[in-house]
């Protein structure tokens, strides 16, 4: 996992996600939670699912990759908008842009789910009662869905984040970098996530993304040490003097671009690089 960066722009973001339209979306569905709040329902929503719109410019920004593992997901796959936060607990963030990112099926529905953990102040449901009118509703629209263009808006959202401190690592907001290490195991030909020993709770957060998401799933690992495999050989070929310096050259390119954010498992590379140091 490596830390991404959105694209805040009207060319990147639809205009179905900015402005009133996600309010207007918000409203409808906090109508539909007073009526159930009325008949002494538990709030449970069916969600339209407006955000399929969203899904390329997120693999953009993912670099055609999992948000979550750093597997190429489009090559074989569609790819998913996942909401960070599971629209089944968190039904009034369904229409935050803020809350999307792209992932992979396996990542997203055969582990993660609805599945969320935080360790901080939870996000609270907006306080409504059947008797919320049309005006107040759209008033509380305003404070919870934030205009993904307002980047004051967007910042105020992003400290709700850091509050609640979710187990889960948002690579949008945080750093996943500091917080993992990565350790390859030659013997059974697999690279495994570890904690990292210099960020607090890393142990924690390790755990989560082991159980939430699946970080450490056998298949995973294996596909990280294959391309651990080619950084490694092109590693030793680039430092050793006997080896030609055209082909040592080529060598270099090549773990130079396996660092780059559009490179499978790029922050399992940039670790052991800075591990090794420069060469």
């Amino acid at each position: 996992m490596i830390s991404l960066a959105r694209h805040r722009t009207t060319d990147s973001i639809p205009s179905s996600f900015r402005g009133a339209t996600p309010r207007n979306r918000l409203v409808a569905l906090m109508k539909k939670a007073q009526a159930q709040i009325a008949n002494g329902e538990a709030v449970h929503l069916d969600i339209d699912s407006k955000w399929s719109v969203t899904k390329d410019q997120l693999l953009t920004e993912s670099n055609q990759k999992c948000a979550y593992c750093e597997t190429h997901t489009s090559v074989v796959a569609f790819g998913d908008v996942e909401h960070y936060r599971p629209k089944s607990k968190y039904w009034w963030l369904a229409y935050v842009y803020d809350n999307y990112l792209a992932s992979c099926s396996v990542c997203n529905q055969r582990f993660k789910g609805a599945k969320f953990e935080f360790a901080g102040v939870e996000l609270k449901a907006p306080n409504i009662t059947a008797a919320t009118t049309e005006d107040e509703l759209k008033e509380i629209s305003k404070t919870i869905i934030p205009d993904p263009l307002d980047l004051a808006a967007v910042a105020a959202y992003e400290n709700l984040h850091r509050a609640e401190k979710p187990l889960i690592l948002n690579p949008y907001i945080d750093d996943p970098e500091q917080v993992f290490a990565w350790k390859a195991l030659d013997g059974i030909r697999e690279v495994e996530v570890t904690a990292s020993n210099t960020f607090p709770d890393s142990d924690q957060l390790l755990d989560a993304a082991e159980r939430i998401y699946g970080i450490n799933r056998t298949e995973l690992k294996r596909h990280r040490y294959r391309q651990y495999e080619i950084y490694n050989l092109s590693r030793v070929t680039a430092e050793t003097p006997a080896v030609p310096q055209d082909l040592r050259d080529m060598h270099m390119a090549l773990v130079k671009s396996m660092k780059n954010p559009d490179s499978p498992y790029s922050a399992m590379v940039r670790f052991f690089e800075n591990d090794r140091g420069p060469l």
